[in-house]
């Protein structure tokens, strides 16, 4: 049976989301037209849902590794992934209709899968925030996601990094005014926001958006705050595309005049 994501938007925010089913043949997406208005959307920042990506046969084998384990924030994402043939012979299928569909929807020339990250815990409740990993100026991170799980994922969707830099310049500069050489801007934001202080606050405006099991989507974890309402087994693909009109953290406090302390200073080296 086929299943559909359900968003609840609010007319508050900037991001858009965009949900459309799969087609049989991925080549249906892969018009020159098509393919710029996804970039388009992607970069704004925005949210790119494709439902019924994957077949019930490549759910079932996923989903032997599933567990009822809840993980705490920040605590590791996964356990490892199942070793048997059954298993094995839904991972390499799903990876390549991944990378296939994304190489449709965008157009990008995609040398292999990316980086890949199996995740077959239970994490819900998570505080809003943005990703704190690191993608090298210059370059944006396309990240894929599959619900894999039993049933839908949920998060609720914050306003964009650009949104609280042109919003609310004055708290984050308040917050950041001690950032520390090399510490990502998005952990004292966050760690403001559990403490009901600046943007990503309690009673922020959010989206709400339920990722049907077989779902796809495409969403900047850099660039798009996030929460994780509720989420079972979900697999994720990320490249690291380069693009001319960088959009970054750095960049976007830079264009919009937002003083941060050792904004471009790495971490002192560690000493040997």
């Amino acid at each position: 049976m086929n299943e559909v994501t359900k968003a609840e938007i609010d007319p508050r925010l900037e991001t858009p989301i965009v949900v459309m089913s799969c087609p049989e043949d991925l080549s249906e997406f892969a018009t020159p037209e098509q393919q710029e208005e996804m970039r388009r959307i992607y970069a704004q920042p925005g949210i790119i849902v494709v439902d019924n990506v994957m077949g019930e046969p490549i759910l079932t084998g996923l989903r032997e590794g599933l567990s009822d384990y809840r993980r705490k924030f920040k605590e590791n994402f996964n356990f490892g992934r199942p070793e048997t043939e059954s298993f094995k012979l839904a991972y390499s299928p799903a990876v390549e209709r991944i990378t296939e569909l994304t190489r449709m929807l965008f157009g990008y020339d995609l040398k292999d899968g990316g980086t890949m990250s199996y995740r077959p815990l239970i994490t819900a409740d998570e505080p809003l925030h943005y990703d704190t990993y690191d993608v090298e100026c210059g370059q944006m991170a396309l990240m894929a996601v599959l619900n894999f799980d039993i049933r839908p994922r949920v998060w609720n969707v914050g306003p964009t990094f650009r949104e609280i830099c042109r919003d609310s310049a004055a708290d984050i500069e308040e917050i950041l005014k001690k950032k520390k050489p090399g510490e990502s801007p998005s952990v004292p934001i966050r760690s403001a926001g559990l403490k009901g202080f600046g943007p990503l606050k309690a009673g922020t405006p959010l989206h709400r958006i339920e990722f049907a099991p077989g779902a796809v989507w495409y969403a900047n974890p850099k660039t798009i705050s996030h929460q994780i309402v509720y989420g079972g087994g979900a697999h994720f693909q990320q490249w690291n595309i380069d693009v001319s009109d960088c959009a970054c953290q750095a960049c976007v406090f830079e264009e919009l005049a937002v003083k941060v302390p050792n904004l471009r200073v790495p971490a002192p080296a560690t000493a040997a």
